[in-house]
């Protein structure tokens, strides 16, 4: 007799799946016909079927989203992580924007290590919720877990930023290795090595993400860029031109704005993702 279960997989080893059940988490294959329409994703939701000793997933579910460094799907926040060291790479923070709102998923700026120095993420106000915390001394910590509760999330940005020291912190554990920021070079080594997600209880999920920043990729045409600035995008009716990119146009309403109720640094990381989708388009084309 056939036994089918629907799951989640919760992490992908080579060819093998486990998928979280109601009775267990059970170690998986896929179908060939999975296996050659496309990769499975960790996170994603799927039925499976025991046939003799072993268990093979036999369906997926349409996902809400899915990224590919790394292969992880249906998340619903996305946590970018700062620091005071490594230095921020804001051009990095806003890359990782524009992809989460791009995929549907809500992004929150995290600034670590907030117990050595303050990083300055001031432009960020009013753009997305940012939150303060040390994964060291547990300040901010409670934040973080309240805004994961009954989501799938998961922790981005620069290498040595602290990811894995703040999942710990909200694990409550050491389940996770901790790497040491490179003395010499002052860059992080990278020591997430597998993508999993870890099951928090109340539908809430933490992807242990590896690579080393993960989103940032902006791959959207260049006159669609200026939709996902909402800092900008609130005074584009006001410009001449409807179909304004705030760069060379006159008499748009965002130029003014800038270093007043607009980012010095935020238009200038603008016009750099602007020019590189720009370039990557014209020579995708020539």
């Amino acid at each position: 007799m056939k036994v089918t279960y629907r799951g989640r997989v919760v992490k992908a080893v080579a060819s093998k799946f486990f998928v979280e059940t109601e009775s267990g988490v059970k170690v998986c294959f896929a179908r060939k016909k999975l296996k050659s329409d496309g990769n499975i994703y960790v996170g994603d939701y799927v039925e499976i079927s025991k046939e003799r000793d072993s268990f093979v997933i036999e369906e997926v579910a349409p996902r809400k989203n899915q990224l590919i460094r790394p292969y992880i799907s249906n998340v619903d926040l996305c946590f970018i992580v700062i620091a005071t060291e490594p230095a921020p790479d804001y051009l990095l923070v806003d890359k990782i924007i524009v992809n989460c709102h791009q995929q549907g998923i809500e992004p929150v700026l995290v600034v670590n290590k907030c117990d050595l120095k303050s990083v300055d993420a001031s432009e960020y106000d009013g753009i997305i919720y940012v939150i303060e915390c040390s994964a060291q001394t547990g300040e901010g910590v409670s934040k973080i877990a309240r805004a994961s509760f009954g989501k799938t999330v998961c922790f981005a940005g620069q290498s040595a930023v602290g990811k894995s020291s703040l999942i710990n912190a909200v694990l409550g554990s050491e389940e996770l290795e901790v790497g040491e920021l490179a003395k010499k070079i002052r860059r992080g080594k990278n020591t997430t090595r597998r993508t999993e997600i870890l099951f928090l209880g109340e539908g809430t999920y933490v992807a242990d993400t590896c690579g080393f920043s993960m989103l940032d990729t902006v791959n959207i045409p260049p006159e669609d860029l200026r939709l996902y600035f909402d800092d900008m995008e609130k005074f584009r009716r006001e410009c001449r031109f409807k179909t304004c990119m705030h760069i060379d146009e006159p008499d748009c309403a965002v130029k003014p704005q800038v270093g007043k109720q607009i980012g010095i640094g935020r238009y200038e990381r603008y016009k750099t993702i602007f020019a590189e989708l720009k370039a990557r388009r014209d020579t995708k084309y020539d």
